[in-house]
């Protein structure tokens, strides 16, 4: 692991993008081997660059990524910008000795980008209380046994990771059967608020047997947004909700709606064995320009708590369920311009 100055000239566009976060005496960090990037990311400083030069980078044993209590902005970032280029692995999906890759506590403001995530048996990411403003852009996830994406907080913090931004991501699994864990899910956000998925594709996050979700936010969750992705192969897409919450992990303590607010729009779903899109004790949330191609089902809202506006979606299926389904009492605030084709 080597530290330099940082020397180089950014783009103007980029240069003003950073103004903001730069900090007085800021790092790069060079890394080229495991212990490198670990004693990197547990020793940042504000304003540090980690970057990882292209080459595979194994975890063993129960070992793990701690990120605690380092405040960002710190970026970790494969050299090349090409995610195939740089990849950080654990033993396997099926494997308990490395469960998660990057675990991130009380450090707001980290940026991860550019590289591959796989093969673990929990998480590629979990970002716990106090881990809020993060960011992952260009990372391709496979084979994280439950998650690629965790959020979480212990439920006597009013921390939480909130405000989380996952752009430009491939997350999902090799085998078109998916996970095997007890749950299996894309991203998975517990008690969150602000997070925005977008521009990301989701594969093959099924479950043999169960269900599965691509993207879900739940446990009094609130405005989260979910838009412009694509999900292939996936048993259900995109979900406010989910399959419900342990009763200590509502955010404030506030069990009666799983979310909040939030819209999912302008995504494109193919082939879910379920429902594309799942509203679950969701309130006043907006479901609007998807498209849905060969699902199996659609648009289901569910329970007397979940409230919908629904607007401009489309379906393409020979499926006999219809474009929009309440169940147990769900409100539908207003459906206009949904079209089966």
């Amino acid at each position: 692991m080597t530290f330099r100055s940082i020397r180089f000239l950014f783009p103007a566009a980029i240069a003003a993008a950073l103004a903001s976060t730069h900090v007085a005496g800021a790092r790069v960090v060079d890394v080229s081997d495991i212990n490198g990037l670990i004693k990197a990311c547990q020793e940042a400083q504000r304003g540090d660059e980690i970057i990882i030069a292209p080459g595979t980078y194994t975890l063993t044993e129960r070992t793990r990524i701690s990120i605690v209590k380092r405040p960002g902005p710190v970026t970790v970032r494969g050299g090349l910008g090409k995610a195939a280029e740089t990849v950080i692995e654990g033993q396997g999906q099926d494997d308990e000795s490395v469960n998660t890759l990057f675990d991130v506590t009380d450090s707001p403001g980290w940026t991860f980008q550019d590289f591959t995530t796989r093969d673990t048996f929990y998480h590629g990411f979990k970002f716990n209380g106090g881990s809020s403003g993060c960011s992952l852009r260009n990372v391709t996830m496979r084979n994280h046994g439950e998650a690629g994406v965790k959020g979480t907080s212990d439920p006597d913090s009013p921390a939480h990771p909130d405000h989380l931004v996952i752009e430009n991501c491939d997350i999902g699994f090799t085998r078109s059967e998916g996970g095997t864990r007890g749950v299996v899910e894309g991203v998975d956000g517990v008690a969150v608020k602000g997070w925005i998925i977008r521009g990301c594709r989701f594969v093959n996050i099924q479950k043999n047997g169960g269900p599965a979700y691509a993207v879900f936010t739940k446990g009094n969750s609130m405005e989260t947004v979910i838009e412009n992705n694509r999900f292939e192969n996936c048993f259900i897409g995109a979900s406010f909700g989910g399959g419900g919450t342990g009763a200590a992990y509502f955010r404030d303590g506030d069990s009666a709606i799983e979310h909040r607010g939030g819209a999912i729009r302008k995504n494109v779903f193919i082939g879910c064995t379920d429902a594309a899109i799942y509203i679950n004790k969701g309130a006043d949330c907006d479901i609007e320009g998807n498209s849905m191609l060969d699902c199996v089902s659609h648009i289901q809202v569910r329970f007397p708590q979940s409230s919908a506006r629904i607007a401009g979606n489309r379906v393409r299926s020979n499926s006999q369920e219809p474009l929009i389904r309440t169940r147990d009492g769900a409100v539908i605030l207003s459906d206009e311009l949904n079209v089966r084709e």
